[in-house]
């Protein structure tokens, strides 16, 4: 399945007026948004199904599984897609149902082209905060967590420190090599433990690393960096 973490962005149009999709995919294509088309809600889902989506455009009344009804299955596929529904059966009625279901707009047919890239601007813009607001709460999380055990591993990583500064003035232990440097191992393993302890303990998106060539993933420096 395709990810939403490109950079360029992916729109399913859903109408069942050929010539209201070859409008908006135009628009939205030309405006360097990359698009699908479907002409039916039971099409949307297969497409739903094999592709991920940032965004869908969707009509309100088609015959069959209307606006709503995808908007029901798109909640529970994938609840990270925005949604605007464009109609030209304008009511509070359906208007306010379709908010009550989740959809982020609600235009009218014709919509005014300037208008309808505003709204997919906006809409997409929010769907980037939304992940990026989940994303610190997760590092934080992580944070939280390396503060327990941070508390938890520290105690016996000291008293084994304490050991071992023991057995370097034991006599009979001093005059031997082998024994010196399993010592000076120990205690160097250690020490980058608790290192790695406490950069966990102070993670923030300021040790966060993005890489052009991963595009979907998200990797943390814990172990190297400037003081590394």
């Amino acid at each position: 399945m395709s990810s939403m973490g490109t950079n360029k962005k992916s729109i399913l149009v859903v109408d069942d007026e050929e010539i209201v999709r070859y409008s908006l995919v135009n628009i939205l294509k030309s405006n360097g948004y990359e698009v699908d088309e479907v002409s039916s809600g039971k099409d949307a889902l297969k497409a739903l199904y094999e592709k991920q989506y940032n965004l869908i455009l969707t009509d309100l009344v088609m015959e069959g599984m209307d606006g709503l009804d995808l908007l029901e299955n798109v909640k529970v596929i994938s609840p990270r897609t925005i949604v605007i529904v464009i109609t030209g059966y304008g009511s509070i009625k359906t208007a306010v149902a379709a908010l009550r279901l989740g959809v982020y707009d609600y235009l009218l047919k014709p919509c005014d082209e300037k208008e309808l890239l505003i709204r997919v601007k906006r809409g997409l813009e929010m769907q980037h905060y939304g992940e990026e607001q989940k994303r610190l709460q997760e590092v934080g999380t992580i944070a939280k967590v390396a503060v327990t055990l941070s508390d938890k591993i520290n105690t016996p990583l000291n008293i084994i420190l304490g050991n071992i500064e023991i057995l370097r003035l034991k006599p009979e232990l001093t005059g031997n090599p082998s024994i010196k440097e399993s010592l000076s191992t120990m205690e160097k393993q250690i020490f980058s433990i608790k290192k790695v302890m406490e950069k966990l303990a102070k993670l923030t998106t300021a040790e966060t690393k993005r890489y052009a060539s991963l595009t979907d993933y998200e990797v943390i420096d814990i172990t190297g960096g400037k003081d590394g």
